[in-house]
């Protein structure tokens, strides 16, 4: 009967895993929309992301800008939060490798 209990749970465990994972970034990328939203909508509209003299040319400065207005905005975002919102800004509008 253990055999049993045993099996399920694992089929259970690698069926479900990977829903969890995929699940995990998504999760990522709505926090770092959501963050970008509510701290950063209120001065950037969509013509920040596309203007001539843009300070942003490759992933490295996306990163660097994020983690400059977080600074100057007193966020005091953690890493992490400067990541997600760069991968959400990279995915919506810059699209660097």
């Amino acid at each position: 009967m253990s055999g049993y209990w045993f099996k399920c749970a694992f089929l259970f465990i690698f069926s479900v895993g990977p829903v969890f994972a995929v699940n995990g970034t998504r999760i990522d990328i709505y926090r770092g929309a959501m963050l970008y939203e509510n701290h950063c909508m209120e001065c950037h509209t969509r013509q920040i992301h596309w203007r001539e003299k843009k300070m942003v040319t490759d992933w490295k400065s996306l990163i660097t800008q994020v983690d400059r207005w977080q600074d100057i905005s007193g966020l005091e975002w953690s890493k992490k939060d400067i990541e997600e919102v760069s991968r959400y800004l990279n995915g919506k509008y810059y699209h660097y490798p």
